[in-house]
């Protein structure tokens, strides 16, 4: 159980999971529970609508983290919520 929470606010953190890993920047809020945490599911993408022009790419697409043995059996879909992952404070 985590009693105590050790990254902070702009720390770098590579995160893995049995399908993957990233890196990313932490923001740390009051809504989650120490030992939790939350990746907007988006793909990784600015969410700034502009016409003509490439979205830029930023962030962590959550579908790198994912793996189908971890999900729904009939639809074949992976589970977004409760995947096992480990932290490591990068700096």
């Amino acid at each position: 159980m985590v009693t105590e929470r050790i990254i902070e606010t702009g720390d770098v953190v590579r995160l893995a999971t049995k399908a993957g890993a990233c890196t990313t920047v932490v923001e740390v809020t009051e809504i989650m529970q120490l030992g939790h945490m939350s990746i907007p599911n988006g793909s990784g993408f600015d969410n700034k609508l502009r016409f003509n022009e490439p979205t830029e790419h930023v962030g962590v697409n959550v579908n790198q983290l994912t793996y189908t043995d971890h999900g729904d059996v009939l639809a074949g879909t992976p589970w977004h919520k409760h995947v096992p992952a480990t932290v490591e404070k990068i700096s």
